[in-house]
């Protein structure tokens, strides 16, 4: 007797709902890239738990394989977004922002435009700045079929529970609150619902050291950049569109440094809350991802310069360094030194 079991629709059930505000945890299927997803609303309203947590406890790890199928590089652009989508001011799309994406020579380049304050004759004022890095050139042979992008964030403190909101966290952004039933409490007695205003300021500024950490770059499992005192992107209430991850593309707003869609095969994504250290990308490299996908390692030309057999019986003079015409030092491979 056969065990297999057959006859399952392939229609998923989309969500129905009476009451306005209803988590529906069945997301809609994407065909168009980017595949962008609001975090905490999947395919209902709202009220949802968050798809990804707003904030780990440690730090994150991205994974793709690309294929760039013979493309440019400069078709590359955005492959990765995370953040408030469509906003165009400024205080509410900083510290909400973070793309990675290629660039026309062949690097990964991240953006983020930041918030700052410092205070100046006895007032705090603030400032916005767009902050920015690249690795190096890719490798052309290890980037020639498919390849393997991996980037790393590890905040240098670990958070647990309360923490995870307080220190450094999206409650330094409360300002103040709005209760969005009052009418109801009035009526009838209800509960306080309360909607939480969250806003740039001294108290987020402040804590800006426990969203610090690495981050890291590698290609194929090995590093390739590296950055300290990176500052963390949590997702905040702020702007048009909140809680967007979008993956293949970036987003329109936030001064133009978001936007484009990747034009190479984006063949497998990947996120993990956790922050995978050297060994563990380098383990799920080979055993998750090159067994799986046609990739050709980054190779250097080997170019032979200045050969010297080695012996510990060899014997090198080191020329005039005090300018008296005559060889000062004689020592041997094992730097014995026979003569000063």
């Amino acid at each position: 007797m056969s065990l297999e079991i057959t006859g399952f629709s392939t229609n998923l059930i989309e969500c129905s709902s009476k009451l306005a505000g209803d988590c529906c945890p069945i997301d809609s299927t994407l065909d168009v890239r980017p595949w962008a997803y609001e975090i905490n609303k999947h395919g209902g309203t709202d009220s949802c738990d968050y798809i990804i947590e707003r904030r780990p406890e440690k730090g994150w790890t991205l994974d793709f394989v690309f294929n760039r199928e013979e493309l440019p590089w400069s078709v590359g652009s955005i492959f990765y977004f995370f953040g408030v989508r469509d906003e165009n001011n400024p205080s509410l799309y900083a510290d909400n922002n973070l793309s990675f994406g290629f660039t026309s020579d062949g690097r990964i380049q991240w953006n983020a435009y930041r918030y700052s304050g410092s205070c100046v004759n006895e007032s705090y004022k603030e400032t916005f700045y767009l902050d920015s890095g690249v690795t190096p050139i890719l490798c052309e042979n290890g980037t020639s079929k498919d390849f393997n992008v991996t980037v790393v964030f590890d905040r240098h403190l670990r958070l647990t529970e309360c923490d995870i909101p307080n220190t450094g966290g999206w409650n330094d952004l409360i300002t103040g609150d709005t209760i969005t039933n009052a009418s109801d409490i009035v009526l009838s007695g209800a509960t306080e619902q309360n909607q939480y205003i969250e806003e740039l300021n001294k108290d987020w500024n402040d804590e800006r050291y426990a969203r610090l950490g690495t981050l890291k770059i590698y290609l194929n499992g090995w590093p390739i950049y590296k950055i300290e005192n990176w500052e963390e992107i949590i997702p905040s209430k702020r702007g048009f569109q909140p809680f967007i991850q979008s993956w293949g593309g970036g987003t329109t707003g936030s001064g133009g440094v978001h936007t484009g869609i990747t034009g190479f095969n984006l063949k497998r994504i990947k996120y993990m809350e956790v922050p995978l250290n050297a060994l563990q990308v380098k383990h799920h490299y080979i055993t998750s991802t090159k067994p799986l996908f046609d990739i050709v390692e980054c190779q250097d030309r080997c170019e032979e310069k200045e050969i010297i057999p080695f012996s510990e019986k060899t014997v090198h003079y080191e020329d005039d360094s005090d300018g008296d015409g005559e060889r000062d030092i004689i020592y041997t491979e094992s730097e014995d030194i026979l003569i000063i």
